[in-house]
């Protein structure tokens, strides 16, 4: 009779055991999803959709090439426009290589545009705007134009980098030493810049360091 009652014991063992487990399970699933808290915001990337290189850009991004008032708009395509003055060459390059991040802190990303006016024999202005979506259409927040030479050394800088680095936009030029020749700058400068308001106002200090290599 001991061997039945013995059989039945260990079911009911078996049985429990499974129980517990099935309870465990789940406690552990709950704590699991409570943990986890809620997913972070999706960014809008909307203005990663817009082709810079066909946009129309504003006229004063030549407005040191032209001999004459500069015209509202620059019509580009594939990143070039016309000869906009003959007698200089002047011509708008819009570099194809954009930048995005949010630097307005509200969870949309800015583009971040550069263009090149180039004219003359060695005449170019360098241009860096910041572009958003309003209404589903692209909207020039701010531009940056050359920083003084006080800053980048004695002859005018070009722009190596455009970046967003935690939220501010990072801006990397030549750097020209008292003896460097036009053709090679020695070192680089680093500019950090936040958008407050729809302005892009410069943070710390210039940082200068050698050029790599």
């Amino acid at each position: 009779m001991r061997t039945p009652t013995r059989s039945h014991n260990s079911r009911l063992a078996l049985v429990a055991l499974g129980v517990l487990a099935a309870l465990v399970a789940l406690s552990g699933g709950a704590s699991g999803t409570a943990g986890a808290g809620p997913a972070a915001p999706a960014v809008d990337d909307t203005v990663r959709d817009v082709d810079f290189t066909s946009l129309a850009q504003p006229g004063t991004t030549c407005a040191e090439g032209l001999r004459i008032a500069p015209p509202r708009r620059i019509a580009v395509d594939e990143g070039e426009s016309g000869l906009l003055d003959l007698g200089r060459l002047t011509r708008l390059e819009v570099d194809d290589d954009v930048a995005y991040g949010d630097l307005g802190g509200d969870g949309a990303e800015e583009a971040i545009v550069h263009t090149v006016c180039a004219y003359g024999a060695n005449g170019a202005q360098d241009t860096v705007q910041v572009w958003a979506i309003d209404d589903d259409e692209p909207v020039l927040v701010d531009t940056l134009g050359e920083p003084s030479t006080r800053v980048t050394g004695p002859l005018p800088p070009s722009l190596v980098d455009a970046a967003v680095d935690d939220g501010e936009l990072v801006l990397t030029w030549t750097h020209y030493g008292d003896d460097d020749p036009n053709c090679c700058p020695s070192g680089e400068t680093a500019l950090r810049y936040e958008l407050d308001d729809g302005a892009l106002d410069q943070v710390g200090r210039a940082v200068t360091t050698a050029t790599a290599g």
